[in-house]
C-alpha cells in the first residue's frame, strides 16, 4: 500500500512539496530564532517587570483615587453642607440619633476602603471635629483622643488654612486612645475656597497598607520603596529564590504616581543569563520539529483531497438533483459550485428587495402615526430613529395636504401617474429652494401628505403660504390641472405634526363641502362646524393609556388638547362642550374598570352648572390621575390572601382559553360576583381587563418577533378564534394586529 503510494508520481510531488514547505523554513529560521530568543528573553523579562511595576503603581494609585473619590462623595452629602453653615438653623435636625447615624455611616465608609485606621472631618471655623467615635472640640480631640507629633500637628493646622484638593503628609505616629499606630495623614478640603469650612482627614494605617500590598502587589519583585519629596513612605522586602546563574544582579524600575507626588521604586532580580540552559532545548525542539514536519507532510499529502472531494461530491449531488428538476444536467464540479453561488446571490437579492419594501411600508405607517398623534413614553423617545425618521421635540413642523380630487375624472392611469410624478418633482424643487426638509407620502383622505420640518423656526414671514402657492401654480402650468394644497400652522414638537395635520384637514373638508363633492372621510376627520379640537385618534390613545395606567402619557395628551384649544380661543360654550366630552371619556373608562361613576358625574355637573371652566379642567385631570393610579388602592388583609392566589393563577394560566370567572369560582368555591369583586380589590381593575392586558402584552411581543402568523398568536395567547383576538387587540391598542406588526419593525 505504502509502496504503491510512493510509486505514484503525483503523490511523491505532493509529499516533497509539503516537506519542503514545512521543513525548509524551520531550518532557515531556527538558527535565527535561537539568537532572537536570547534577545527576546531579556526584553520580555524587562517588559514583564515593567508591566508588573506599572501594575503595582496602578494598585496604589487606584487606592489613592478611591480616597479622592471618598472626599468628593462626602462633600456632596447634604449633612456635610449643612454642618459647614455658620448658623444654628439646622441644629434641631442634627439631634442625637441623627448624629449617631451620621457617625455610623462615616465609619462604614472609612472601613470599606480597607487601608484606613481612622478618619475625621475638621470644621476649622467651628473648631470641632466629627469622627466615628464622636464629636469633639478640636483642642480636646488632638490633645486627648488623637495625639500627633507636634511638628505634624503644626503642619496639619497650617494646611487647614488653605484649600487642599488632595494632600499626603509624611508618615507619623498617631496615639489613638493610648493605642500607638504608624499612619500617613491625608487631607482633602470639602469646599473649594481659600479657607475651607470643612476638611476631611484620613489616616492610612501602615499595618493595613502593608497587608494590602502583600495581598495584591504580588511576589515577583525583590524590593518595593515608596517615597515622597519629604520622606520615605513605605518599604517592603521579600525573599527571592537564589539563582546562581544570574550572579545576584538586580535593577530598579521607577514609576511616578499619577494621583500624588509619590514615587515608586521596584527592584527586580535579573535572570537573563539562563538562556544558556535553553540553548540545548532549542536545538532539540528543532530536531523534533523536522521529524514532526516530515510526518505532517505525509499526513497532509494523504488527506488533502479527501475533504475537498467529499464536499464536491455533496455539492455535485445537490446541484444535479436541482438540474434534474429543471431539465439540465451537465457541467463539472466547479460549474456546480458556480451555479450554487449564483442561486444564493439571486435569493439574497430577492430577500433584500423584500426587506426594502417592508421597511418602506413600516416607515409610511410611522408617518401616519405621526399624523394621528405621537405621544411616546420615555422609553420610546428614540423610537423614530429605527425607521430612519430623525425628528426631535425641538424641531418645527408643518403638514401640507395635496388633494387630487380635480383629476379623479381622468381615466387614463398613465396620465394620473404623470401628474403624481410632476407633483413629486415640483415639491422637491420648492423645498430645496426654501431649504426645508420634507417627507411626501400617500394617505387615504387627501391623496398625499407632506410633512415639512426644520431645526430652525420657520413660517412666520408667510413662507409656507408662498411655497404652497408656487407648488400649486407650477403643477397647474406643467400638468393643466389645479391641485388643492392646504397647510396647517407651523408647530414645534412631534405632536405639532398632528395639530398641523388636523388644521389642514379641516380646511380641506370645508373646501370640499363648499364645492359639493365631499367624499367619505375616516373617523379621525373633524366636522367643519366643530370649533374645539378633540380628534378621535387622540381620544383613542387617551382611553388606551388610561386603561393601562400610563399617567405621564395620559397627562401629556390632556395638556396638548388644552394648549391647542387655548390657542384657538374658544368661546365659553365650546370650552364647556370640549371638557364635557373629555369627562365623558373618563366616565366610560371608569365604567369599564367597574368603578362607580355617579359621584364623579354629579360633581362634574355641579361645576358645569356653576360655569367654572378652570375647575372643570382641573377635575378632568384629577379623574385621569385617579384612573391611572387605581392599582394603588389599599386592599383589606382578608381579601389579600385569596386575591393573591387568584392573581397568581391568572398570571400562570392566562394563555389558556378556559380561564374565566366561572372557572375561578368553581376552583375556590365562591360565586362569580364575589370572585370578580375580590379580584378588582386586589388588582384595581376588573378581571377581564386584567386578563386582556396580559394577553395583549404577550401578543405584542409575539407580533414584534414575527416568528408566527396572527392565527397562531391568537391561539397562543388564549383566544379560541382569530376574530375574537383581532377585536380585542383593536379595542385594547387602537390598531389592528397586522398594522401593529408593520409598525413594530
Amino acid at each position: 500500500m505504502h509502496k504503491k503510494r510512493f510509486g505514484n508520481r503525483t503523490f511523491r510531488k505532493l509529499f516533497l512539496s509539503y516537506t519542503a514547505i514545512l521543513i525548509i523554513p524551520i531550518i532557515i529560521f531556527s538558527s535565527l530564532n535561537v539568537h532572537r530568543n536570547i534577545m527576546e528573553e531579556q526584553q520580555q523579562q524587562y517588559d514583564r517587570h515593567a508591566s508588573d511595576a506599572r501594575r503595582i503603581a496602578d494598585i496604589i494609585d487606584n487606592k489613592l483615587n478611591e480616597l479622592k473619590q471618598f472626599g468628593k462623595t462626602l462633600s456632596s452629602k447634604s449633612w456635610v453642607k449643612k454642618l459647614m453653615q455658620n448658623t444654628n438653623v439646622y441644629d434641631q435636625e442634627f439631634d442625637l440619633l441623627k448624629m449617631i447615624e451620621i457617625r455610623k455611616d462615616f465609619d462604614n465608609d472609612v472601613n470599606s476602603i480597607g487601608i484606613l485606621s481612622f478618619g475625621m472631618i475638621i470644621f476649622p471655623e467651628k473648631a470641632w471635629v466629627l469622627s466615628s467615635i464622636g464629636t469633639f472640640e478640636a483642642d480636646d480631640f488632638f490633645s486627648h483622643v488623637a495625639v500627633l507629633d507636634s511638628n505634624v500637628q503644626q503642619s496639619m493646622q497650617q494646611a487647614l488654612k488653605n484649600s487642599n484638593d488632595f494632600s499626603l503628609l509624611p508618615p507619623t505616629d498617631l496615639k489613638l486612645w493610648e493605642t500607638k499606630k504608624r499612619v500617613i495623614p491625608v487631607l482633602q478640603s470639602l469646599e473649594v475656597v481659600d479657607r475651607p469650612r470643612a476638611v476631611l482627614v484620613l489616616f492610612i494605617d501602615n499595618a493595613y497598607f502593608s497587608d494590602y500590598m502583600h495581598r495584591f502587589a504580588g511576589s515577583e519583585f525583590k524590593d518595593l520603596s515608596i517615597t515622597s519629596p519629604q520622606a520615605t513612605i513605605y518599604q517592603q522586602q521579600q525573599p527571592v529564590q537564589e539563582d546562581h546563574s544570574s550572579g545576584g544582579k538586580a535593577y530598579t524600575i521607577s514609576q511616578h504616581s499619577k494621583s500624588s507626588t509619590w514615587k515608586y521604586a521596584i527592584t527586580y532580580t535579573d535572570n537573563s543569563g539562563v538562556w544558556i540552559h535553553n540553548l540545548f532545548s532549542s536545538l532539540l525542539a528543532i530536531l523534533i520539529s523536522i521529524a514532526v514536519g516530515t510526518c505532517s507532510a505525509f499526513a497532509l499529502t494523504r488527506f488533502t483531497y479527501r475533504p475537498l472531494q467529499a464536499l464536491l461530491t455533496k455539492l455535485s449531488e445537490a446541484v444535479r438533483y436541482d438540474d434534474v428538476k429543471h431539465g439540465t444536467g451537465s457541467g463539472s464540479e466547479y460549474n456546480y459550485i458556480e451555479k450554487s453561488i449564483d442561486r444564493l446571490l439571486h435569493e439574497n437579492q430577492e430577500l433584500q428587495q423584500q426587506m426594502s419594501a417592508f421597511e418602506s411600508a413600516a416607515r409610511s405607517n410611522m408617518f401616519l402615526h405621526l399624523l394621528k398623534g405621537y405621544f411616546p413614553e420615555d422609553s420610546q423617545v428614540n423610537g423614530l430613529a429605527k425607521f430612519g425618521i430623525h425628528y426631535t421635540e425641538e424641531m418645527s413642523y408643518c403638514t401640507m395636504l395635496i388633494s387630487l380630487h380635480t383629476v379623479h375624472n381622468v381615466t387614463e392611469l398613465a396620465m394620473i401617474r404623470k401628474i403624481e410624478m410632476i407633483t413629486m418633482l415640483i415639491v422637491e424643487k420648492a423645498m430645496n429652494q426654501a431649504q426645508l426638509d420634507y417627507e411626501l407620502f400617500e394617505i387615504a383622505n387627501a391623496d398625499k401628505a407632506l410633512i415639512v420640518s426644520s431645526r430652525l423656526p420657520f413660517g412666520t414671514d408667510g413662507m409656507i403660504e408662498r411655497v404652497a402657492s408656487e407648488i400649486a401654480a407650477e403643477i397647474a402650468q406643467n400638468s393643466g390641472y389645479h391641485l388643492d394644497i392646504l397647510h396647517g400652522p407651523v408647530q414645534q414638537g412631534l405632536v405639532g405634526i398632528s395639530k398641523s395635520y388636523y388644521a389642514a384637514l379641516e380646511q380641506l373638508q370645508y373646501l370640499l363641502f363648499s364645492r359639493g363633492h365631499i367624499r367619505t372621510m375616516p373617523e379621525e376627520a373633524v366636522p367643519h362646524e366643530v370649533d374645539y379640537y378633540y380628534p378621535t385618534d387622540w381620544e383613542v390613545q387617551l382611553i388606551n393609556n388610561l386603561k393601562v395606567g400610563n399617567l405621564d402619557t395620559s397627562m401629556h395628551i390632556l395638556q396638548e388638547i388644552s394648549s391647542e384649544n387655548a390657542r384657538r380661543q374658544l368661546s365659553e360654550g365650546s370650552t364647556v362642550r370640549l371638557v364635557s366630552l373629555l369627562m365623558e371619556t373618563m366616565l366610560r373608562v371608569l365604567h369599564e374598570v367597574n368603578l362607580d361613576t355617579n359621584i364623579y358625574a354629579k360633581q362634574f355637573m355641579s361645576m358645569v352648572s356653576a360655569g367654572h371652566t378652570a375647575a372643570m379642567w382641573s377635575y378632568v385631570y384629577e379623574v385621569g390621575t385617579l384612573i391611572c393610579e387605581r392599582n394603588r388602592y389599599s386592599n383589606t388583609s382578608s381579601t389579600m390572601e385569596v386575591g393573591s392566589k387568584l392573581l397568581q393563577y391568572v398570571n400562570d394560566n392566562y394563555t389558556s382559553a378556559d380561564v374565566s370567572l366561572k372557572k375561578l369560582a368553581e376552583m375556590y368555591n365562591m360565586s362569580s360576583s364575589n370572585v370578580s369583586k375580590i379580584f378588582k380589590e386586589v388588582s384595581g381593575i376588573n378581571f377581564y381587563d386584567y386578563l386582556c392586558r396580559l394577553r395583549m402584552e404577550m401578543a405584542k411581543e409575539l407580533l414584534r418577533e414575527r416568528k408566527c402568523g396572527i392565527d397562531a398568536i391568537a391561539l397562543r395567547v388564549g383566544y379560541e378564534n382569530v376574530y375574537s383576538f383581532k377585536r380585542a387587540f383593536t379595542r385594547y391598542e387602537g390598531i389592528k394586529p397586522d398594522e401593529y406588526m408593520q409598525m413594530a419593525i
